[in-house]
């Protein structure tokens, strides 16, 4: 056999397309990780261990917002500007950057690259990458400038002009990126502007673009009407609309009287702070109320919440809204005995479904054995509810703590980084990229198997 034809046969089954991402995003973290130790990244030098660098740098990569330190009080400019761009470069994903860089040079993509695009954009199939590619780019910097302008608008009432413009650049970019980091001083998250719908509803809208993802918001821009819509963006507006109004409810009412949360706000900030709640909770991570101090309704509400996550091709992370609505509808269709599901004149086929009771049965099982994990390294110091709301802060990348990510031993770190990781991957594609690939079967047709239910 020829040379180049074995070695480049090697190279694609070894850097498959969901590899290739997965090793982008892995060498992202390692670099990261790296700037973060230098001795001017931190304001004091060397105070930063390996496994807090590493788990700073996974949260921002994988676009989360967990820390274990203060990017405010424990790191320099430098440090936080790193920090942004680990979160610019995870929300966008690093092969939508050099695939632009290359069409902006009119540099031909090679058929390996546009594979890669596709798993990196969460695409079903390559028709049009090129030009969804130049709308995520162009989306990204318009509501990034836009959000940053308005932030520092906001900001300007509490801050200098100079902090303004930083503290309005770097809150749009991971609200946008739906990563939940803050650098706001003297309190936790945005807790500081519970009282300030402006800048809360800023940040909600900011999180609710990125977080629906960038087809969807093309298409809105494209079709012009909801009829020309795509069935995948007329299946995402309506599930998201239901999570965050039902979110708002749900919250509002379990805290309304609640001293520590919504209680002593006038009957407008309770609103607003309940609407924000749920719109963080489903990906971005920064809080304006103490998560720790909600009612165990709320917190519940919090969690399936972050399960759920965002939509296919957006910034967030969870199972996703469309793997809900087609779980939702199958046991709709499957109580109502109906043998095809049915959608806008779409029929949602075994494959799809195949793939969302996949990605759910994966999602629960990464869960529980991660918290068996979490609960034997850390030895009865945190309930069981506690470490729960981190693993599944952490697996759908959203950033919410009740503050005990800074207590977390060095094993509890490692296991919360791998399910950041696994949870900007995506679980399906992380445990497919260890699978080898099936020859096809020949089509046989065997007699069902009677299995009872």
């Amino acid at each position: 056999m020829d040379t180049k034809r074995f070695v480049k046969n090697v190279k694609d089954r070894v850097f498959t397309p969901i590899r290739l991402v997965m090793l982008s995003f892995f060498v992202i973290i390692l670099i990261g990780t790296a700037l973060l130790m230098l001795p001017f990244a931190t304001k004091n030098p060397g105070s930063l261990s390996f496994i807090d660098a590493l788990f700073t740098a996974t949260s921002a990569t994988c676009v989360t917002g967990l820390s274990v330190v203060s990017l405010h009080d424990d790191f320099t400019v430098f440090g936080q500007v790193v920090v942004l761009l680990l979160v610019q470069l995870g929300g966008l994903g690093f092969m939508t950057l050099t695939s632009t860089v290359y069409i902006l040079i009119r540099h031909k993509i090679s058929l390996r690259k546009r594979l890669s695009m596709r798993e990196d954009l969460s695409q079903p199939s390559m028709a049009d990458l090129k030009r969804l590619t130049m709308d995520v780019i162009k989306l990204t910097v318009a509501a990034e400038l836009t959000g940053a302008i308005l932030l520092a608008i906001g900001f300007s009432r509490y801050y200098s002009f100079g902090t303004s413009l930083w503290y309005g650049l770097f809150h749009s970019i991971t609200a946008f990126c739906n990563a939940g980091f803050d650098i706001v001083s003297g309190s936790s998250s945005v807790q500081k502007f519970s009282s300030d719908p402006y800048i809360l509803i800023v940040l909600a809208l900011l999180i609710i673009i990125g977080g629906i993802g960038f087809m969807v918001v093309s298409d809105i821009f494209r079709a012009g009407s909801w009829r020309k819509l795509k069935l995948h963006t007329k299946v995402v507006l309506p599930i998201t609309l239901a999570l965050i109004v039902s979110g708002t409810v749900f919250i509002l009412a379990a805290e309304y009287s609640n001293p520590a949360t919504l209680g002593k706000m006038s009957f407008g900030d309770k609103l607003v702070n309940a609407f924000f709640q749920s719109v963080t909770a489903r990906t971005a991570g920064f809080a304006s109320i103490d998560q720790g101090a909600m009612t165990d309704f709320s917190k519940t509400v919090t969690v399936v919440w972050m399960f759920v996550g965002a939509c296919p091709g957006g910034t967030g992370g969870g199972i996703k809204t469309t793997t809900l609505f087609v779980l939702l509808v199958t046991v709709y269709a499957t109580i109502r005995q109906k043998k095809e599901i049915i959608i806008d004149m779409h029929s949602i086929g075994r494959e799809t479904l195949a793939k969302a009771a996949t990605v759910f049965t994966l999602a629960i099982s990464v869960a529980v054995i991660s918290l068996m994990g979490l609960e034997i390294c850390m030895q009865g110091r945190f309930s069981m509810s506690q470490l729960l709301f981190e693993q599944v802060s952490a697996y759908a990348t959203v950033g919410l703590s009740e503050g005990i990510t800074s207590s977390l031993n060095t094993g509890a770190k490692l296991i919360l980084s791998l399910n950041m990781y696994m949870g900007r991957i995506g679980s399906f594609g992380f445990f497919m990229a260890f699978s080898s690939s099936v020859k096809a079967q020949a089509h046989v047709k065997y007699p069902e198997a009677g299995i009872i239910l």
